[in-house]
């Protein structure tokens, strides 16, 4: 099986050197790692990731332990592309002149709200309650929809990760998300089941167990990540997002080698660690 959402210390919020992710994937007997590093170009996520410069070195790091591990698991590079509209040249250009395997895209600060760091009003106890929830979840899936409208990535990373420290809105964004869910059918884009969500408050995976069904019926396709970031976390709660993947009626999983997508059959028998 496969996980295509690891970071590496380049992301400057993860531990533990590459080749130690390599070595966890390959003992819980993973076919495929993709390692989906954190590229953010706007103000608001700095220091959350590597540096357009430091993006050379990172391809290359990848493609040398391709080489090295090549008998016993595919290493895969990729990027985790954090929406800005103001910066989609510069990301499509970015992940155009590397070969990449996967971009994935992802949102973290709707409307310069930042929904992710433990330090954010937005998780604090004491800040929050002056937050309007239902206005940044709303402000969330505007964006999600309005990455949509580009065409430099190939899967949306933690569909809903507005959920991350547990805020509840107070109304449904069923309506949104379908829409939005149109459309990625629309443009043949992958979303990942990702499994981080069960270590954070949210206590379940990205996206939720109704929006996994959902794709089933637009016929969209999904990746597994862990987003891991220490190689413990690597393939963490992959019994539960194979269950999830399961109970949705899925029989196959995508995967990607130089931006082409293909898809491979799920052996359950096998999946459950």
């Amino acid at each position: 099986m496969i996980d295509y959402h690891v970071h590496t210390r380049l992301c400057n919020h993860a531990e533990g050197i590459m080749q130690d992710y390599i070595l966890k994937a390959i003992e819980i007997g993973l076919e495929e790692i993709c390692f989906l590093d954190h590229l953010t170009l706007q103000d608001q996520g700095k220091g959350l990731s590597m540096t357009p410069g430091e993006v050379p070195f990172y391809f290359q790091a990848v493609q040398m332990l391709k080489k090295k591990y090549a008998v016993q698991i595919d290493v895969k590079a990729g990027l985790e592309i954090d929406f800005s509209e103001a910066h989609v040249d510069m990301a499509a250009d970015i992940a155009g002149t590397y070969a990449f395997d996967v971009i994935g895209s992802s949102v973290h600060f709707p409307d310069g709200v930042d929904i992710v760091r433990r330090r954010s009003a937005w998780r604090n106890e004491d800040n929050y309650k002056d937050i309007d929830i239902d206005r940044v979840y709303g402000q969330y899936y505007e964006t999600l929809a309005r990455m949509l409208d580009y065409s430099y990535f190939d899967i949306i990373c933690h569909f809903d990760l507005v959920k991350k420290f547990g805020r509840k809105p107070s109304r449904s964004f069923d309506e949104k998300i379908i829409e939005i869910l149109k459309k990625v059918k629309q443009k043949n884009l992958t979303i990942e089941l990702n499994t981080s969500g069960y270590h954070h408050a949210a206590e379940e995976s990205y996206p939720a167990p109704d929006i996994i069904k959902k794709c089933k019926d637009f016929g969209i396709s999904f990746a597994l990540g862990s987003d891991a970031h220490n190689p413990q976390s690597v393939g963490r709660y992959f019994d539960k997002a194979f269950q999830l993947l399961q109970e949705a009626g899925y029989k196959e999983i995508a995967v990607f080698n130089k931006r082409k997508k293909s898809v491979i059959s799920i052996d359950y028998s096998k999946a459950v660690r």
